[in-house]
């Protein structure tokens, strides 16, 4: 294990930022999560600035407090967060989420609570490519794009290890907001869009609404249990992704696609029409869900974290 001082062990304090709660852990140099600093702290991000920053703060003190039990050293701390955010000030320039904290700079936050400490914030997409793509299973292919299927819609790639951003350090490809259809993407392939898909369903077959609240999990359930009309919304929800994607897989010619996010547990029934839409593309040899759904983001923020520091 890396040492700092040449004796006490160093870890980074990686937080994943997501519209409902922060999840987060101590990651090693190596890339080793910590299992027992594995925490997901609920998070108001419609809530006001104190509410916001209260949660931030209790989640770095519970780390920073398991980091010295554990005799361990933090070198710094990441957080991966959507945007638009200026990544180099450490602010929220979002609208949709964390509306109260819009302007308000969140690094001294974690510097009340760890000292001064190194704190980089990077793209929720950019840590995913990057935790996907360190340990993970499709850590190969040198041409590599993702999609993150949750709350919105994310999308990250690479090329020759690189991953492609502007020069906002935001996405390099953006797609959330590019038209489609009667909107734009995310309101098709999105919590929004595939709550949207199913109700609509449910009209055309002249079946009731289900009682609120409802959402996307128990679509999943209901698909798992054989619900045909659950089943058509996820299988819809492929065949938008396919046409949403094409373009671009072949403007650059990604021979892989990776599906992450929260909503990609579903992907046993997404996946299929997008791997039939997108047959033809041959420089195109995989197309698999994330293997890291869950980890990708934290390890991807620790991974941009180690890579500059300097001890």
């Amino acid at each position: 294990m890396t040492k700092e001082n040449g004796s006490v062990p160093v870890c980074i304090l990686a937080v994943d930022a997501g519209g409902t709660a922060l999840k987060t852990a101590l990651v090693r140099t190596d890339g080793s999560l910590l299992p027992a600093s594995r925490l997901k702290v609920p998070v108001p991000s419609d809530g006001s600035a104190a509410e916001i920053q209260a949660a931030y703060q209790a989640m770095t003190q519970k780390q920073v407090a398991l980091a010295d039990r554990l005799g361990l050293s933090l070198a710094g701390i990441g957080v991966a967060i959507c945007g638009p955010f200026d990544f180099t000030l450490g602010l929220s320039r979002m609208t949709h989420k964390y509306p109260g904290i819009h302007g308000i700079p969140m690094r001294p936050w974690f510097e009340a609570i760890a000292g001064p400490l190194p704190v980089h914030f990077i793209h929720d997409s950019t840590a995913f490519m990057l935790g996907e793509t360190w340990h993970g299973p499709h850590a190969g292919h040198a041409r590599i794009c993702g999609v993150m299927l949750g709350t919105g819609f994310g999308f990250g790639a690479m090329l020759d290890g690189q991953v492609l951003l502007n020069d906002k350090q935001g996405p390099g490809i953006i797609v959330y907001n590019r038209p489609y259809r009667d909107g734009i993407v995310e309101d098709y392939v999105s919590r929004r869009g595939i709550l949207a898909t199913y109700r609509r369903q449910l009209e055309q077959a002249g079946l009731p609404h289900p009682d609120e609240p409802f959402d996307v999990k128990q679509i999943g359930d209901l698909a798992d249990a054989g619900d045909v009309v659950a089943i058509e919304t996820f299988r819809e929800t492929g065949r938008h992704l396919a046409a949403i994607l094409r373009p671009i897989l072949m403007e650059y010619r990604f021979t892989a696609l990776v599906v992450g996010g929260q909503i990609a547990r579903s992907c046993s029934i997404i996946l299929p029409p997008v791997q039939k839409d997108l047959a033809d593309l041959d420089f195109l040899t995989c197309i698999e869900q994330a293997g890291l759904i869950d980890d990708a983001p934290i390890l991807g923020v620790a991974r941009a974290c180690w890579q500059l520091w300097k001890p």
